[in-house]
């Protein structure tokens, strides 16, 4: 039910006044509803109509129909009004109800039989059921269209355009300039037709006015003698004129191509899909299967569907849905599972889109597992991988695992941080097939491991024999960390598979000094074995150095060890056993056989060790008579005396020990054996006149040793004048 009212130049109205006023209207009208008919009742001949016309001019006047706020108003002109003055006209105001105008376009009213021809006789006038008029329908305008030629769709196509843009835009007027009204009734029309419903009820127009620069309205008609300004904010189209090619938008192009095929079912389908135009075309192309939209209009139309589409929208959806993008497959997939097996598919060659809300059924497993088997192989990063496999375990794909582990292995060289963070994220079905993938492509890539990644792969038992490369990396992490023993990684490592990697990975274990219990258990797995790795070869002797040579278990592991091992560490063992036994031995004789055997032993070896049982031994022969020790520095060779003897000129000595290492010295030099530096010692300290007095008075008692100290002072004693004569 509508409300209306009547406009027009009464002698005397409802009010009692002359003029122009609302004459008529239905009881009951809300006063805002006058307010808002307002702007819309007024009328102005074209400038060019007669001043005085006849009947019949009139009658060929145009008529103005106006859609807006709501309200229908039409208003026509009367000629002269009751005075005789020309210039009169009748508006007649509607205002539909709520729900009237559902589903209809405003300007379908247009010659409607319910309009006011001459004004109402009486000041009420009755509540309205509005009906649509006789002349526009859509296969009418069809024909009409068709009937125009091809300009025609050009034409459409710019004014749909520039509607559409009005529309988003919330701004912005199309005027229409032609001689006949019912030209521009029927553009108006076609535009109307081809909105959907809810953009077609907010497209405000009016059919004829003489005062476009002026008008309000988004579509305003005219006629060719109405002077527009040239700097009108408006878009001015000349219907007498050929059409100007505008590059128009999916919308326009779509609905110009319905109406030159006579698609009224696009029409009405596009209408269905919600009042955004251009969205609503986009959907509608991928329902038909077109390949051309692009996947921001599928985001908008994702957008649009969230909410709501009509039934056999989805269908159409679900039956293209190999061209759907995801956000729009996610959509489909509450509906169809032909959606959910489009975002299954797109995951997996986007590892960071999530799974739909519902899952594919079990159907469509065999096609998508291929899929799966697909982008496994075309993968590049280990993110890639991973995400594959989570969307395949989810799913419950049939893949195998020998190619989850191929692709693992192409991935991980060169992004083993991200490997280490997706394998946390595998599920647990799958993390063998993806850590034997790591192995494999870390054993084959040159370079380091990862330290993260050795961290967790030391968490999966498996026999790094097959690996050693990348099992060296792993072991010696693990170690490290506290994950094992280093006699029992040790142990590992001599297998022969790591022959070339254990050297990498030993020196690290070894760092702190090896305790003999360490190495009595490296002795007891590995016995000869030690030998093959230098790394081990030093441990006998570093440990022999932190236990000291007078422990207990250092010497018993030092006779293992010389009885169990080759090579250095055998010498090492023996070299602390002199060294701790040189204390018993009975002889000088015995003493330098030791000690040259010392000396053999330390050439090579530990060098730590060596200089420790060098330093003990002399030490040990310190404390012995001096005929003991000249005996032994004697006897030993040329090598034994270039490090005994240093040694024993180190220590800062009281006066007993200056004068055994004097004795020495005399004793060697009596023998014929000089050593140097123990030589110029002596003679430095018989030069000292302070002592010499002592030393007569010490050596007096020994012939030889007098002697030998004339022999060395001789010469001092000739230069002063005290020599003998």
């Amino acid at each position: 039910m509508a409300w209306q009212l009547q406009y027009t130049s009464a002698e005397s109205g409802p009010s009692g006044r002359s003029g122009f006023q609302v004459t008529a209207e239905t009881t009951g009208l809300p006063p805002v509803l006058r307010e808002r008919s307002a702007p819309y009742l007024v009328y102005q001949p074209p400038p060019d109509a007669p001043l005085a016309p006849t009947p019949a001019e009139i009658a060929g006047l145009p008529v103005s129909m106006a859609y807006g706020a709501g309200m229908l108003v039409r208003c026509v002109y009367l000629g002269q009004d009751y005075s005789g003055r020309y210039g009169n006209f009748l508006a007649h105001a509607v205002l539909p109800g709520e729900g009237e105008l559902v589903g209809l376009r405003p300007i379908e009213f247009w010659e409607a039989p319910w309009w006011a021809a001459r004004p109402s006789d009486g000041p009420e006038l009755p509540v309205l059921e509005p009906s649509p008029g006789p002349l526009l329908d859509p296969e009418g305008l069809v024909a009409w269209l068709a009937a125009l030629g091809p300009d025609a769709y050009v034409r459409l196509g710019g004014l749909l355009e520039a509607v559409r843009l009005f529309l988003t835009r919330g701004h912005g007027r199309l005027v229409l300039v032609s001689a006949d009204v019912a030209e521009v009734v029927r553009w108006i029309a076609v535009i109307s037709f081809s909105l959907p419903w809810a953009s077609a009820i907010r497209l405000s127009f009016v059919t004829y006015t003489a005062d476009p620069a002026s008008s309000g309205q988004v579509i305003a008609g005219t006629t060719p003698d109405v002077w527009i300004p040239p700097d009108v904010d408006a878009t001015v189209v000349r219907l007498d004129e050929p059409a100007a090619p505008v590059r128009t938008g999916r919308f326009a192009g779509t609905v110009a191509g319905f109406w030159r095929r006579g698609d009224l079912d696009g029409l009405d389908a596009l209408g269905e899909l919600g009042d955004d135009p251009e969205t609503a075309a986009a959907l509608l192309a991928l329902c038909r299967g077109d390949h051309t939209v692009s996947p921001e209009e599928q985001t908008a139309v994702a957008r649009l569907s969230a909410g709501g589409l009509p039934d056999w929208a989805w269908q159409r959806l679900a039956s293209q849905a190999g061209l759907l993008t995801y956000d729009l497959a996610a959509e489909v997939a509450v509906h169809a599972a032909e959606g959910a097996a489009r975002c299954v598919s797109l995951a997996l060659r986007d590892p960071a889109l999530p799974l739909p809300v519902r899952l594919p059924p079990p159907g469509y497993a065999s096609a998508l597992g291929a899929e799966a088997t697909a982008a496994l192989r075309s993968a590049l990063t280990p993110a890639q991988v991973a995400g594959i496999v989570r969307v395949a375990d989810a799913c419950d794909l049939p893949v195998d695992a020998a190619e989850v582990e191929s692709a693992a292995a192409r991935a991980v060289p060169g992004n083993q941080e991200e490997a280490a963070a997706e394998l946390a994220r595998t599920p647990a079905a799958w993390r063998e097939a993806m850590i034997a993938g790591y192995v494999a492509g870390l054993e084959a890539a040159p370079g380091e491991v990862s330290a993260t990644l050795c961290g967790l792969l030391a968490g999966a038992r498996r026999d790094w024999r097959r690996a050693p490369r990348t099992g060296v990396a792993v072991l010696r992490w693990q170690t490290l960390h506290g994950g094992r023993d280093r006699v029992d990684t040790t142990v590992e490592l001599m297998d022969r598979a790591f022959d070339g990697f254990r050297e990498q990975a030993l020196p690290s274990l070894w760092t702190a000094q090896p305790t003999p219990g360490e190495i009595g258990r490296l002795v007891d797995l590995l016995g000869p074995r030690m030998d093959a790795s230098p790394t081990l070869g030093e441990l006998p002797g570093r440990a022999f150095v932190k236990a000291g040579l007078a422990s207990g278990e250092a010497l018993e592991l030092a006779e293992r060890v010389r009885d169990g091992l080759p090579g250095f560490p055998a010498d090492d063992a023996e070299a602390t056993l002199i060294a701790a036994r040189l204390p018993s031995a009975p002889t000088p004789v015995e003493a330098a056989t030791a000690i040259d055997r010392l000396t053999d032993l330390t050439r090579e070896g530990n060098a730590e060790l060596a200089e420790l049982t060098r330093a003990t031994c002399a030490k040990v022969l310190a404390t012995r008579d001096p005929r003991f020790r000249s005996t032994v520095a004697k006897a030993v060779t040329d090598a034994t005396r270039r490090w005994l003897i240093p040694e024993w000129l180190k220590p800062r000595r009281n006066r007993d020990q200056q004068m055994a290492l004097l004795e020495i010295a005399i004793r060697m030099r009596v023998a014929g054996v000089i050593e140097p530096r123990l030589d110029a010692w002596a003679r430095s300290e018989v030069n000292n006149w302070g002592r010499f007095g002592s030393m007569e008075a010490r050596f007096k008692q020994d012939a030889e040793l007098a002697a030998g100290l004339k022999e060395l002072a001789g010469q001092r004693r000739r230069l002063f004048g005290r020599g003998e004569r």
